[in-house]
């Protein structure tokens, strides 16, 4: 999908999003590894389902969600997790933690990359049960020098993740991208539309918090709507440092 942005298209955005609606009380939320403060837009509803929170007035809705590690550190974290449960007796979820481990570099790397960053992992977790003390720990040890030495992603990788895991981007074309600094942190804000009718218009905005990826996207609606919430919600976010961070992967 190449990025295609024109002064029309751009005039167009402006013109389809229209004057923020009101906003209610500020509010606080753990989302997954974020910590964040927003707004929410006047006569929309917050859900809290702890890694997504999701915001909706009749049928629109826009989600805010945590789409996990993208650096090597946040995975580092990860693993150091996952080797801590391990080392507290609990072998099963441990092995678990590190089955679920993703991040852009795996998830779009080639079946020749994956084979050479997952081999040491494969020989113990073949037979977890079976594996003894001493070669898991060098499979966590070899698994966390792997992860160290991936490439960080690119803008362009980041925006595939959110295309990929969080938006019903089939068939639509990138009319608008920019970045936006908000409340101190830099936003990459996209705008995707169907080409041929102008129609069927999808926004999103992602950062990446302490290595871990947030995203803001719009999931069902009509645009006259979801567009001024969207930019209203967007306007007020800010990313905290936060209370506490755990070595927790995000649920599936």
């Amino acid at each position: 999908m190449s990025p295609r942005t024109s002064a029309s298209a751009l005039a167009l955005a402006i013109v389809c999003g229209c004057a923020p609606p009101r906003t209610g009380p500020v509010q606080e939320a753990n989302v997954g590894q974020h910590h964040v403060r927003f707004a929410v837009p006047g006569h929309w509803e917050h859900l809290d389902h702890g890694r997504a929170q999701l915001f909706r007035n009749g049928e629109a809705q826009l989600t805010l969600i945590d789409l996990g590690p993208v650096s090597a550190e946040a995975m580092v974290s990860r693993l150091e997790g996952a080797r801590g449960l391990w080392l507290s007796g609990r072998r099963r979820d441990a092995f678990e933690r590190v089955r679920r481990l993703d991040s852009p570099s795996l998830r779009y790397a080639s079946r020749e990359q994956l084979a050479a960053f997952w081999r040491p992992w494969n020989d113990v977790a073949y037979a977890p049960a079976a594996a003894d003390s001493a070669a898991i720990g060098r499979a966590f040890d070899a698994l966390i020098r792997g992860t160290r030495t991936l490439p960080p992603p690119t803008p362009d990788l980041l925006y595939q993740v959110v295309a990929d895991r969080a938006l019903d981007a089939h068939g639509l074309e990138i009319a608008t991208r920019e970045r936006r600094f908000v409340n101190g942190t830099c936003w990459d804000v996209y705008e995707l539309w169907n080409q041929v009718s102008h129609g069927g218009r999808v926004r999103a905005a992602f950062t990446v918090d302490e290595g871990d990826l947030l995203a803001l996207t719009t999931d069902r609606g009509l645009d006259g709507q979801l567009a001024p919430a969207f930019t209203s919600l967007l306007a007020s976010l800010e990313v905290l440092p936060p209370t506490t961070r755990t070595s927790a992967l995000p649920a599936p």
